[in-house]
């Protein structure tokens, strides 16, 4: 999925419809990996549903809910950052959040 070479299934825009587009740049082969650092980047999955626990997870959650719906996010964008890396721990645990995790080509780069 990482190669611009591969066919892709054809898709056709409707009017009133919104997308996201998710642009990857390489320097070399073009052969992601996972970078195995922690992501700041999620999207809420609304196929998932869990009774969050902490003040703090339900507070964030309902932010993301309001301000982003399903769309990508970073943690910076919102209200209070330290705040939400404190409640973004239990919603992904629980899979209410997709991580965008962290991508590489080669060391260093």
């Amino acid at each position: 999925p990482f190669s611009p070479r591969k066919d892709h299934e054809k898709a056709e825009f409707e009017v009133h419809e919104v997308y996201a587009v998710d642009v990857l740049v390489s320097s070399g082969e073009g052969k992601a990996k996972d970078a195995g650092q922690r992501t700041t980047i999620y999207k809420r999955d609304p196929s998932k549903q869990y009774g969050l626990k902490m003040k703090t997870s339900r507070a964030f959650f309902s932010e993301v809910e309001r301000r982003f719906d399903t769309m990508p996010f970073t943690l910076r964008a919102l209200e209070d950052e330290k705040k939400a890396r404190m409640g973004v721990v239990e919603c992904a645990k629980h899979e209410l959040l997709q991580p965008f995790n962290v991508l590489y080509e080669k060391e260093g780069e």
